[in-house]
Formats: C-alpha cells, sequence, structure tokens
C-alpha cells in the first residue's frame, strides 16, 4: 500500500494552519506581528516540513527533531518577531499546545459538518475561530481577575469585605470637588449601612441607554484595599456610588474602583 502525496497541497495546508497558529499566539503573546511576517514565518515552516518529505525523512530521529525543534523555533522567531530565547521557547510551547488544541477541535468540527467545497481549508478556519473565542474569552477572565482586588470598606462602626474591580475605563468625579467616585451594589451597601440611610449627593454620569443619569453617592469612612503584592492601601473618605444594577453577571465582583484610588 502507497500513498500518493502532492506537495503543492501540502505545503498550502501547513501554511494555513501555521499562518493561524502565529495569528493565534500574536494574540495571546500581544506581539506586534503584521500580516507579511506571519505569513513569510509560516511560509518557512510549510516549506520545511515539504522539504522533509520531498527527501523521505519526516519520520525519522532528525526529521522529527527539526520538525518540533528547528522549524517550529525558526517559525516563530521569523512570524512573530521575537529575539530573546525565553519568551521564544514560551512561544514554541504555546505553539504545541495551540496546534493540540486546534487538531482536537478539528476532529471534532470534521464530525459534525459536512462542507461542499474544499473540506481542509473550512474545517480549519472553523476550527480557528472557534479556539479564537475561547482565547479571546479566557484571557478576558484572566485579565479581570488581575484586576480583581480584596477591599474592606468602612462606615460608622460598620465593616464590609468586598472584591472590588479596578477598572481604569471608570474616570466618575464628583462635579464640585472632582473626587474620584468608586461604585458599590445596592445589596452591599445594605449589609454595610445596616438600618441607617446616609447622607447622599447625586453624581451625573454617562453610560449606554442613560445619557443623562444621576448616581446617589455617599462618603464612607475608608477604603481599604488590599494590591496584589500583599500591601495594602488605605483611603480615607472615599466617596461612594450605588447602583442598583448588578455589577458583574457572574458575581465575580461587587464593587468598581476608580484608579486613582491606589495612587
Amino acid at each position: 500500500m502507497y500513498y500518493e502525496l502532492y506537495l503543492d497541497v501540502l505545503f498550502l495546508e501547513n501554511l494555513l494552519a501555521d499562518y493561524l497558529l502565529l495569528s493565534l499566539l500574536k494574540r495571546i503573546l500581544k506581539c506586534p506581528a503584521g500580516r507579511l511576517r506571519r505569513l513569510a514565518g509560516a511560509a518557512l515552516g510549510s516549506a520545511g516540513v515539504c522539504g522533509l518529505y520531498l527527501f523521505a525523512i519526516e519520520s525519522t530521529f532528525v526529521g522529527r527533531l527539526l520538525i518540533y525543534v528547528i522549524f517550529s523555533t525558526v517559525m516563530v522567531k521569523i512570524g512573530l518577531g521575537i529575539r530573546d530565547w525565553r519568551t521564544c521557547g514560551r512561544a514554541v510551547i504555546l505553539l504545541y499546545i495551540s496546534s493540540f488544541l486546534l487538531g482536537g477541535i478539528f476532529q471534532w468540527v470534521q464530525n459534525q459538518v459536512k462542507l461542499p467545497l474544499y473540506p481542509f481549508a473550512g474545517f480549519t478556519l472553523i476550527s480557528y475561530w472557534m479556539l479564537s473565542a475561547c482565547m479571546g474569552w479566557l484571557m478576558e477572565v484572566r485579565s479581570r481577575l488581575k484586576n480583581i482586588l480584596e477591599t474592606e470598606v468602612g462606615f460608622h462602626g460598620r465593616k464590609i469585605l468586598v472584591k472590588g474591580l479596578l477598572d481604569t475605563g471608570n474616570q466618575l468625579r464628583d462635579p464640585i470637588f472632582k473626587k474620584p467616585v468608586c461604585i458599590l451594589t445596592a445589596n452591599r451597601k445594605r449589609e454595610l449601612c445596616g438600618e441607617e440611610e446616609p447622607m447622599y449627593q447625586m453624581v451625573p454620569f454617562h453610560s449606554i441607554g442613560e445619557q443623562n443619569g444621576m448616581l446617589p453617592a455617599f462618603f464612607a469612612d475608608y477604603l481599604s484595599i488590599r494590591r496584589k503584592d500583599g500591601s495594602e492601601k488605605r483611603v480615607e473618605r472615599p466617596l461612594i456610588g450605588i447602583t442598583k444594577e448588578p455589577l458583574s453577571s457572574q458575581k465575580e465582583y461587587d464593587m468598581i474602583l476608580h484608579p486613582e484610588v491606589l495612587d
């Protein structure tokens, strides 16, 4: 039994898969590599694999060494513009992981979807889009978790512990004294204040669907924020805005911290 192998088809299939993998790594590692650079890296990797098949050494020890070490390293260095070897090693490991995940999704898509056109390209693109969406969601969650800080809020002898999201997009300020405003959910405010109603002042805000909103806010006694390195920042007389809407659909945090509270 023997198989006919078309090197042009092999080259194009590997070119597409390698280009998509490099595009995924670019997003994960936040490399500034452009499309032509990624295409050049993918072309070099694909040409190397075709060369091994041309000389029938792809299954030998030397061939596997070239594929899994040399070609992959050259591909990420050229395709992503990585210079230091530590980052390059990390990129190669991520390349293997992404390739494994892409292959698994490819097999699942192949069993679920019927394509009338050239199947490899269609299955690969669908698999890439699915993997890219999952990676994007995981990166968003990871980024969000990095900015969630343990926070203690005190008011008139009472205190609560909340998870606060340090949101650089929160630019809400008191219009008179320009004091930064943190935002707390109404249910956690009730825990903090009990039966006592604080003295509110109204803070204007703009958001999607609310062009001229007014947010009730009051002065708490203090905020004590624990940074990721273990140190704490205490803020006296912070201005706390109250919202009836949940801040996180997954209940990951109950408070939005103004970025200036850690300055």
